[in-house]
């Protein structure tokens, strides 16, 4: 009888250790772990997983400009999946106190971690340099004796249709083994019409929308940049200003025209047609940092969220995004109430008032990452 005892126990003990190798409870454990540890550390700035991790500035050659970046990763020998993450428009870039953290929770729970420096990002200005800097990115993380062969990618706010844009390239696009994009446009030109008019449009539907005042001072300084008239450049800036001192319209050249007409418009319907009156050298280079133009080319799963309320970015950007991914098994789309932009932190700010949609998205919110490390 006892000998059946044991025979039972041990069936048990197997099945369990079965269950723990299963990689389904595996990255649920580690979902757990690295959202426990990224909520401690937002709360007290320090680890909840007592896992030492080695933080270094590195560089490497992107063309003949040289990255920086900051590289996260477990102290030990074995190998580990990676992430490059994308910093949002943060003046610090790779250096915010929340990249910081967000890289050591990943390195705590086993995900080496790769941000490198956009410096374009961070003066909220769109390049394509910046693209061509995750590219460079990935395939130097990829290269590394400390990486298990998966890697995936992920961008926040203006990061996001960045890290779309250099997952779409043919040279590693079909390595990357997940994408995050969370808060990040899709179509560059509803964007701008978005920050420009006030208003977003979404499936033939209207509504009014108020952009970040940073973000509405900014867009129209970057597209002035773009002009390729220094006299277009410098009479816009003095006409958006009131310092006109006798110009006019007719001073701009036609393409320079277009433009003062298209920061002044506040009428969304008239965006498209002032859209394609830009000098045509302005409209490829919207065009090249627009995921729509090329969607096609993913080859990987997207995980995709984003606040309903947030300020510098539509959400229904990202529900156009997850509309024009075909293949439903390769997106994940999910919309969040608790926070308006990309910070989690909303979500630890318990009260009683709100402690059901706090669980509630704190759920969703697992689910999201659970998403994404699964690939990984």
């Amino acid at each position: 009888m006892n000998w059946h005892w044991i025979l039972i126990g041990f069936i048990i003990l197997a099945v369990l250790a079965l269950a723990l190798l299963a990689k389904p409870v595996q990255v649920g454990l580690r979902t757990a772990a690295l959202l426990l540890d990224l909520g401690v550390s937002y709360q007290w700035e320090t680890g909840a997983i007592p896992r030492g991790i080695l933080v270094s500035e590195i560089t490497y050659s992107c063309g003949n400009r040289t990255i920086t970046a900051d590289l996260y990763r477990t102290d030990d020998q074995r190998q580990h999946p990676g992430m490059i993450l994308g910093h949002g428009a943060f003046e610090e870039g790779k250096d915010d106190w929340r990249m910081r953290l967000i890289g050591k929770s990943l390195a705590r729970a086993g995900y080496v971690t790769l941000i490198p420096h956009l410096e374009n990002l961070a003066r909220l200005r769109l390049h394509q340099d910046d693209v061509d800097a995750l590219v460079t990115s990935f395939q130097y993380l990829s290269r590394q004796k400390f990486i298990n062969g998966r890697v995936g990618m992920a961008g926040f706010c203006l990061s996001a249709p960045l890290v779309l844009l250099a997952a779409e390239e043919p040279s590693i696009s079909h390595d990357v083994a997940v994408i995050s994009s969370w808060g990040g446009y899709y179509d560059i030109k509803d964007w701008v019409q978005a920050v420009i008019t006030e208003h977003c449009a979404y499936q033939g539907e209207t509504k009014p929308w108020r952009p970040d005042l940073a973000l509405a001072k900014e867009v129209p300084n970057w597209l002035i940049e773009l002009l390729p008239s220094s006299s277009d450049r410098v009479h816009i800036e003095e006409m958006l200003r009131g310092n006109s001192l006798g110009l006019a319209k007719d001073n701009l050249s036609p393409s320079g025209q277009a433009m003062y007409e298209l920061l002044t418009n506040r009428d969304p319907e008239r965006v498209g047609a002032l859209w394609a009156r830009l000098d045509p050298k302005t409209q490829q280079t919207l065009a090249n940092l627009s995921p729509s133009t090329r969607i096609n080319q993913l080859q990987t799963k997207v995980v995709i969220i984003h606040g309903f309320a947030d300020p510098f970015v539509p959400s229904v950007e990202s529900y156009k995004l997850a509309d024009a991914i075909e293949d439903e098994n390769k997106a994940y789309f999910m919309v969040f109430h608790q926070f308006s932009h990309v910070d989690p932190n909303e979500l630890f700010k318990v009260r009683p008032s709100n402690l059901h949609n706090i669980i509630f998205e704190s759920i969703r919110f697992y689910r999201y990452i659970y998403h994404i490390l699964y690939q990984l």
